[in-house]
């Protein structure tokens, strides 16, 4: 079934803002979403990307639909204007080039929700303890981030989803969640705001008071699955199944688990429930691995490096996670993608 784009304004607050930096799987998925339920929202794009979506919007294929949405999209920020709330929805190793661009999206009161994968570059700001303030150097070596990206303008993200971008302005995705929360793990009115109105848009949404808690399911999910997909071209399935990879992935599993635990994190999962809730996602590839296919950069700084130099902190090494990473590593500068499957989602 295909729909078309709601003309109702939504039942959130459609007073606010929005843009979304980004056109990959997610801010489709979010853009198409957003504005199908009458929620104003901007899409900054480019090249083939911008020339799909301008001429026939984006196509969303759903579980049990398919939806033809036209969005609002430009190549400049400056046309788009001031936006009361930025979803960045680039590749975590993108994202220090593309922030000179966003500069006529913001306002003095312009919130930046960074919807990435792996350790962000936020993660040891407004922070309490030993670490309050230092710098992920795999993700942020030079200082940019933290620089242009006042931590007070951050609002921290995580996401959850399956989407895979099929071909300029067409993305497949599934259930779409997104936990919102302030980097001082405070409450706030526009965290609430925020969650108030994806929810209202058909986007499951919640709100956190300590954000860092789901990051570290989110941070040991990409851990055990995407270096480990890159190498042997294996899906969720395959990689939580298959009597040969499950062991490594349950080792992996549990250095994650005893690093987030030196944090302080509280995770609400036991490793049997993470394993079956892997299995549920089916046959579907990872997004590091959907990268290697396609000759793309790999996220092995922010998925992995930045889970090692977060473990060095503490004293600790987790040596199988390490090794993994290594050799994702290697196959990512010998620029061989892992072998292909035939399942995709």
């Amino acid at each position: 079934m295909v729909g078309v784009s709601s003309q109702t304004p939504a039942p959130g607050d459609p007073a606010l803002r929005i843009a979304i930096a980004g056109a990959g799987a997610i801010g489709c998925a979010v853009a198409a979403t957003l504005a199908h339920a009458g929620q104003p929202v901007s899409l900054l794009a480019r090249g083939d990307s911008l020339a799909a979506i301008r001429s026939r919007g984006i196509e969303l294929r759903r579980a049990h639909d398919t939806l033809q949405v036209p969005v609002r999209a430009s190549d400049s920020a400056a046309e788009l204007g001031v936006q009361d709330a930025v979803f960045i929805c680039t590749k975590a190793h993108d994202l220090a080039g593309i922030l000179p661009s966003l500069a006529p999206l913001m306002g003095p009161d312009t919130c930046v929700v960074p919807m990435i994968n792996g350790v962000p570059w936020w993660y040891f700001q407004r922070l309490p303890g030993r670490l309050n303030g230092h710098a992920v150097q795999s993700v942020d070596p030079d200082g940019a981030l933290l620089e242009r990206l006042p931590s007070e303008r951050v609002v921290g993200a995580v996401q959850f989803l399956t989407a895979d971008r099929l071909a300029p302005g067409v993305v497949q995705a599934s259930h779409l969640l997104i936990i919102l929360g302030e980097l001082d793990h405070s409450l706030s009115a526009r965290v609430q705001r925020l969650t108030d109105l994806l929810n209202a848009c058909g986007i499951e949404a919640r709100a956190s008071e300590r954000i860092r808690d789901p990051l570290w399911t989110k941070i040991i999910a990409n851990l055990t699955s995407n270096p480990l997909s890159v190498i042997t071209g294996a899906t969720l399935y395959d990689l939580y199944s298959d009597p040969h990879l499950l062991p490594i992935v349950r080792k992996i599993l549990h250095e994650g688990l005893m690093l987030a635990a030196a944090y302080g994190a509280r995770i609400d999962f036991d490793p049997p429930s993470f394993v079956e809730q892997a299995l549920s996602m089916g046959p579907t590839r990872t997004s590091m691995l959907q990268d290697a296919l396609h000759g793309r950069p790999l996220e092995l700084a922010a998925i992995g490096d930045a889970v090692l130099e977060l473990a060095a902190l503490q004293g600790m090494d987790l040596p199988f996670a390490r090794d993994i990473i290594a050799m994702a590593h290697y196959r990512n500068r010998a620029g061989c993608a892992a072998p292909s499957t035939e399942n995709r989602s």
